[in-house]
């Protein structure tokens, strides 16, 4: 019987193993990009305080849907003849000492003062400011960065834990390849240094002289090349080893713990600049911009106070403007006099607002992104803080493909 020795091809045992490692180097790519975008979203909230700008954390929601709790807003310091209606200014709170307020210049006040108002807000801001209470317009806004701050503010300590957790995953995963990489640049000092010594007396001859299992990818020593460290001698259990690039004489176990001690320098060195980075971030950002809406009054503070609650709207209707715009209509059966304001909301997004003795609310197409669609709205009746309804009746707007001009759906 004649044998024949057939060569093929890697094995599948092979080909999992490359799906393997170019899996890992994939995920850490990916892993490594969204540290760098994290950094790079810091750096631009934080770098601006260095040539004198102000990055602030908005902590409520008055600004939006623009400007949302969690963006750091980079205000550029301006001079007090410098401003103009319709500017988002960062200002002195006038009713809570050492605060910041964010907030648009809607008109000019007595004494060349400054009325501001809240985006999300119905009514203008009750006090007006000084224009030297100004410290800058609102010039970039980062988004997502301050989160963290509003968290603690509220004392979410459990989505903070949850965020550390996600944080050092991300940064366990940027070094999953970290093998395959040793790996490469121990080929690449390898072919640096040239080609090892010759073949000795005892190498043998013939077809199988030196043969042996191809190594699975390109990453791996080719066995002619001169190893990194080569064998001089034995010292009890551990061989003597010498660094072919530098001649000193080392045993394995001493090679290994040189290996492992740069490893931990290099990841310690990575984790430090993280949380140098990030406690930076946190030093250099000024106090919170707290810009809560405002609410009603009782307009007799001699009377006992009544309990209200907080109904929601029926019967919501849609009517053309004429103007591009639309009105929604609606049926409110709680008591009169306690509504502070009715928001039209697209989900969650409000889009249009009215004053609590409003029958409806006008909502025009700037607020509305979805173009070409149809979007459901409803109505929710605002009491003040927390206290709000929203209504289970909804109604149909209808977008145009091109431009802000709205109809009813």
């Amino acid at each position: 019987m004649v044998s024949i020795e057939v060569s093929g091809g890697g094995t599948p045992h092979d080909a999992l193993h490359d799906a393997v490692d170019w899996g890992r180097v994939v995920v850490a790519t990916v892993a490594r990009g969204i540290v760098a975008t994290l950094l790079g979203l810091a750096l631009w909230a934080a770098a601006p305080a260095v040539i004198g700008w102000l990055p602030t954390t908005v902590m409520t929601g008055s600004m939006a849907p623009r400007i949302v709790p969690g963006d750091v807003v980079v205000s550029r310091p301006v001079a007090p003849a410098e401003l103009r209606v319709g500017q988002v200014l960062l200002a002195d709170y006038p009713d809570q000492a050492g605060h910041l307020r964010m907030h648009r210049f809607v008109d000019a006040g007595p004494g060349g003062s400054v009325v501001t108002k809240g985006d999300a807000n119905p009514q203008r801001d009750s006090t007006a400011i000084s224009r030297s209470d100004v410290h800058g317009v609102a010039f970039l806004r980062i988004p997502v960065v301050g989160t963290p701050i509003v968290w603690m503010r509220d004392g979410a300590w459990s989505k903070l834990a949850l965020l550390a957790l996600a944080v050092a995953a991300v940064l366990w995963l940027a070094t999953v390849d970290g093998s395959l990489r040793r790996l490469a640049a121990a080929v690449h000092e390898d072919d640096a240094d040239g080609p090892g010594p010759g073949p000795g007396p005892d190498a043998g001859s013939g077809p199988d002289a030196g043969s042996g299992p191809a190594p699975r990818h390109g990453l791996e020593a080719r066995s002619g090349a001169a190893p990194l460290l080569q064998p001089v001698g034995r010292s009890g259990r551990h061989a003597l080893s010498r660094r072919a690039s530098s001649g000193q004489v080392l045993s394995r176990r001493a090679h290994r713990r040189q290996v492992r001690r740069q490893r931990r320098l290099r990841g310690t060195g990575g984790v430090a600049a993280v949380v140098l980075v990030a406690g930076g971030l946190g030093l250099l950002l000024p106090a919170q911009a707290v810009a809560a809406p405002f609410t009603s009054r009782t307009s007799n503070a001699a009377t006992s106070l009544q309990a209200a609650t907080a109904v929601a709207t029926t019967a919501l209707t849609c009517k053309p403007n004429g103007d591009g715009s639309v009105a929604i209509g609606f049926t409110y059966g709680g008591a009169p006099g306690v509504v502070s304001s009715f928001d039209v909301l697209m989900g969650s997004t409000v889009v249009g607002t009215a004053p609590g003795t409003a029958s409806s609310v006008r909502v025009v197409g700037s607020g509305i992104l979805n173009l070409g669609t149809t979007v459901t709205v409803t109505v929710r009746t605002n009491l003040g803080g927390t206290w709000t309804a929203t209504s289970t009746s909804t109604a149909k707007i209808q977008t145009a493909l091109i431009g802000t001009t709205l109809s009813c759906g």
